[in-house]
């Protein structure tokens, strides 16, 4: 029985992209080490796991290096997954985590802050407005090497 196999888009690949990726199966987004590391150089990179109240965009190593996106943490009560489309006005390209309440669960509001691919300079930052303080990118990255992104409102 034959399987189709997802195909593999790079950086280039995902931000000449005018229209979010509905393949089946979805399509693998790889970032190389070298790349990876250009993308979260404007991070801060944080002491704990970004609050658990928030889904979230998680990378994993490839076993042969660089950095694949794997899932998007879930709070409770939610399930949450990951999207990659375009931003407005060709402003970027967004990672949006996507949540769904579980029946009988309230739904989660939409966030402040939002993690984006800055085009032209080509790093993930933040985009949106905060009540108080500016909106900032924060990197938490565990022992096994996965990395937690998150974008909050910093005071």
């Amino acid at each position: 029985m034959p399987t189709k196999m997802p195909r593999v888009i790079g950086l280039d690949d995902l931000l000449a992209l005018e229209k979010p990726l509905r393949e089946r199966p979805a399509p693998l987004v790889y970032f190389s080490d070298a790349e990876f590391k250009r993308l979260t150089r404007e991070a801060t990179e944080l002491k704990r796991r970004p609050s658990p109240g928030v889904s979230l965009p998680t990378f994993e190593p490839w076993p042969d290096g660089g950095m694949v996106p794997t899932r998007c943490d879930s709070p409770p009560g939610q399930i949450c997954f990951g999207l990659w489309r375009p931003g407005p006005g060709g402003g970027g390209v967004y990672f949006d985590c996507v949540c769904r309440a579980e029946p009988g669960r309230t739904p989660l509001p939409t966030p402040d802050c939002r993690l984006q691919i800055d085009k032209q300079n080509r790093v993930f930052s933040c985009t949106g407005s905060c009540r108080f303080g500016a909106c900032s990118l924060g990197l938490y990255r565990d022992s096994s090497g996965m990395v937690v992104l998150g974008c909050r409102c910093a005071r």
